[in-house]
């Protein structure tokens, strides 16, 4: 499996890093800057660039925030059947799941795995304070 992290500015080369330091190296992982002054069809481009060579079943793309030009630009190459999915919302979590979890995962098992435990990858203190609260009280 192939995972392009596309994003706005450094966003996804910065992940890449991120993930490198808790997981090692990601060898599979091709990051795809968005920069100032590029348009959609500059983005695209260079996303064909990344994945000419690539099975498209095999290419999962996760897109740093949904309906932004990184996003968009994904989709069109999904719609084209150039990548099989996109996934919005790059995390470090994901990214790290996503790193665990592709060589033992189809593209479409991996994207449902990550959406069905999405939910596990974001806290907020309070709630776990109040949860935590409440079981006590029990």
């Amino acid at each position: 499996m192939k995972v392009v992290l596309i994003g706005h500015g450094h966003t996804a080369e910065a992940m890449k890093g991120a993930v490198e330091m808790i997981f090692g190296e990601v060898a599979d992982f091709y990051p795809v800057a968005f920069l100032p002054k590029e348009g959609l069809q500059e983005l695209i481009a260079k996303m064909k660039t990344v994945t000419d060579n690539f099975e498209a079943k095999d290419t999962l793309v996760i897109a740093d925030l949904f309906a932004g030009t990184p996003y968009n630009a994904a989709a069109t190459l999904a719609l084209q059947h150039e990548v099989q999915d996109v996934i919005a919302g790059m995390s470090l979590p994901i990214c790290l799941e996503i790193a665990s979890q592709m060589n033992q995962l189809s593209v479409t098992e991996l994207v449902t795995y990550i959406m069905k435990n999405s939910r596990d990858y974001t806290k907020a203190l309070s709630i776990i304070n109040q949860e935590q609260a409440a079981e006590e009280d029990f």
